[in-house]
């Protein structure tokens, strides 16, 4: 599915459960999760295209540059660390001097492929994130609440609403299940 198919898909959902746009296209939160910048996701979700310039290497490179350092700063933000301390264990992981790491978090340098690779485990993000088309990068931002707002199934909303890939209800007592089961009926049935 296209960008344009994903937000088509999103107004439909909006108007039929009668949600505001601007309560649920939370612009910051959309361009942290898409690895870009606020006016980039404005720009998208009113329907513009972003055009880049130069060869496909380029382009490729300048986004890495761009993106790598937002992606950095929002793991320092949300792990607490300093960003000296954030340089080592960089560093450390990709098995480069603390230099070169700074260079690479800074946008000063480009990592190379298996770096990238590296970098997107350590940031638990997809690599495709660093490289994508400011399109891409903002509708696979999105799938996640196109699914929230259209599955109907509350388990997978609630999943959803907080980043969880799995629920196992394995080794579960079945009176754990049912009273998981009766939280989840009573909640809906207030909704109703």
């Amino acid at each position: 599915m296209t960008l344009p198919q994903t937000l088509e898909r999103l107004e439909e959902l909006l108007s039929d459960k009668q949600l505001n746009r601007e309560s649920v296209f939370n612009v910051t939160e959309l361009a942290r999760k898409a690895v870009l910048r606020e006016a980039e996701v404005q720009a998208l979700l009113a329907g513009l295209s972003l055009a880049d310039d130069g060869s496909p290497d380029e382009v490729v490179k300048r986004r890495v540059r761009e993106r790598l350092p937002r992606v950095y700063q929002t793991y320092l933000d949300t792990e607490r660390v300093s960003f000296a301390d954030g340089i080592r264990t960089i560093a450390a992981r990709l098995e480069i001097s603390e230099m070169w790491a700074r260079q690479l978090v800074k946008g000063a340098k480009v990592p190379s492929v298996g770096h990238l690779s590296v970098l997107a485990e350590f940031f638990k993000l997809d690599a495709r994130y660093f490289t994508g088309t400011p399109a891409d990068n903002l509708n696979r931002a999105l799938q996640p609440l196109l699914t929230s707002l259209g599955s109907g199934d509350p388990v997978a909303e609630l999943m959803t609403e907080y980043g969880l890939a799995g629920v196992s209800f394995r080794g579960l007592a079945p009176e754990r299940r049912a009273m998981i089961a009766g939280v989840i009926k009573a909640v809906m049935e207030q909704e109703k």
